[in-house]
């Protein structure tokens, strides 16, 4: 009997309860997907800042998905926001990462993550825009060499960091059960 040599891939489960728009949960699903399998043929390190650029492109959508229930579900809201507060986020024209990443701060979304969650998130977002292969000064001291500023500890660091996100949305931020929530199963990397 031929013995599987295949390394055990290193994945968690999140259930995601805080998506606003079904479609938009869906694709998601589909890039956790795929970020599982860059995970599984990762040989070599090859796919380190893919995975990274994937993971981070999650973690943005999901993000997201709270100022987008804050304009468009103002009827159910939001838990754990204050409706006042809710109608000043909703006003919020968010597209980019940094400003999402700043109006949750202003608004002290994820504080309850910790004092430094929006500089990780900031530094995670400098990391993900390396996508563009000239922007290679960010973050500050990281080396210019991609494949020595993607290290298996920076992607792992960036699956831990996104896990803990998206937990922490689905239990702050969960859309009413009554309401039907548009719960997506993810199966993410937690290491490489």
């Amino acid at each position: 009997m031929k013995k599987n040599t295949q390394p055990v891939q290193k994945t968690e489960k999140v259930l995601c309860k805080f998506i606003g728009e079904f479609l938009v949960g869906d694709n998601i699903a589909k890039n956790a997907e795929a970020l599982c399998r860059m995970h599984a043929n990762n040989d070599g390190a090859l796919f380190n800042k893919l995975m990274l650029v994937q993971m981070g492109a999650i973690v943005e959508a999901s993000l997201d998905q709270i100022f987008y229930r804050a304009r468009n579900h103002t009827v159910e809201g939001l838990p754990n926001i204050p409706e006042d507060e809710r109608k000043k986020i909703a006003e919020k024209d968010v597209e980019r990462f940094a400003t999402i990443i700043d109006v949750m701060k202003k608004h002290s979304l994820l504080d309850h993550l910790g004092t430094d969650i929006y500089a990780e998130l900031h530094k995670f977002r400098e990391y993900r825009n390396r996508v563009h292969i000239q922007l290679d000064d960010k973050p500050k001291d990281t080396p210019r060499r991609e494949h020595e500023a993607f290290t298996t500890a920076v992607v792992d660091w960036s699956f831990k960091l996104g896990i803990k996100v998206l937990n922490f949305l689905t239990k702050q931020y969960p859309r009413p059960e009554h309401l039907g929530q548009y719960a997506h199963e993810l199966t993410l990397p937690n290491a490489v």
